[in-house]
């Protein structure tokens, strides 16, 4: 990952911000049972916060990794050009006078003086996509920024960044359920760029029917069914890196494990057919003419 070798798991800190249930105390526990479990990189972002605190997620990880011995070792991911406007609401603001504000912002909040990875969060339909990455790449030539990532994107928007900078990460949706973008993953996996997949467990409901064959198959490996999951995005794509998020320590530390997991042929048939039922049983109920 942007020249660093990486564990295969990333904790995305979205929940730890977004849900309100969440103490401090369960945030803080959850992300340093991440990285006591192996995770050296934390997904983050100006538009994870509380409606009251500007960059919440932000400050939680760099108070987190400031009290760590190996916290500087720790890679930090974070976004801008997204933020929460309200209670409900977000906004997209990729003017690049904003990113660069945003890019202050995440390096005070992480007590930092350059951002690991650096994403846009999405593209600006008011903003020309290249502007904005152009914006990045003068931060990255000033050391603010030592990698740049693109997030929410397709193929064109990844080869329109390219011809301004070279891209050194996508983040985009991608799940064993509900799949994703694959062309993308392929242009990905052609020039070596990684593709982190958030929501990897999208889609996923223990409570189907035809999740028994999955649970079964856990229950036999002596594992979650979400780290069965993960480890099989893991055995999709060598560029695949699934972040996955957490509330508690106990998730933190089952999904990191996914990386140790190694599934056979029919193991991977069995979870693939399970998978695959499901999305074909969720595409037919689409496609139903509503009465």
């Amino acid at each position: 990952m942007a020249g660093r070798r990486v564990w295969p798991i990333a904790l995305g800190g979205a929940a730890l911000s977004l849900r309100p249930d969440l103490s401090r105390e369960t945030a803080t526990s959850t992300i340093n049972a991440a990285i006591d479990s192996g995770v050296d990189l934390l997904d983050t972002a100006r538009a994870y916060t509380t409606v009251d605190e500007e960059a919440h997620n932000e400050r939680l990880i760099g108070d987190v990794l400031a009290s760590r011995e190996d916290g500087s070792a720790v890679m930090v991911a974070t976004k801008g050009g997204h933020f929460r406007a309200g209670p409900m609401e977000w906004r997209n603001d990729a003017r690049p006078a904003a990113l660069r504000a945003d890019v202050e912002q995440s390096l005070r909040a992480l007590k930092r003086e350059t951002v690991d990875l650096y994403f846009l969060h999405w593209p600006d339909a008011d903003v020309p996509f290249t502007e904005s990455v152009g914006a990045l790449s003068e931060m990255r030539a000033e050391g603010k920024i030592r990698a740049i990532g693109i997030s929410n994107v397709d193929r064109g928007l990844l080869a329109a960044a390219r011809t301004v900078t070279s891209i050194d990460a996508v983040q985009n949706p991608y799940s064993v359920h509900n799949g994703g973008d694959d062309e993308l993953l392929r242009e990905c996996e052609r020039h070596g760029i990684p593709f982190l997949a958030y929501s990897p467990l999208g889609g996923w409901d223990a409570g189907e029917a035809s999740a028994r064959p999955l649970l079964d198959l856990a229950a036999h490996r002596g594992v979650s069914a979400p780290r069965l999951l993960l480890a099989r995005l893991l055995h999709r794509s060598e560029s695949l890196l699934p972040i996955s998020g957490a509330g508690r320590p106990e998730t933190a530390a089952d999904s990191a494990s996914a990386a140790w997991l190694s599934l056979g042929p029919d193991e991977l048939r069995i979870v693939d057919a399970v998978t695959d039922g499901s999305r074909e049983a969720a595409s037919d109920e689409t496609a139903r003419p509503q009465s």
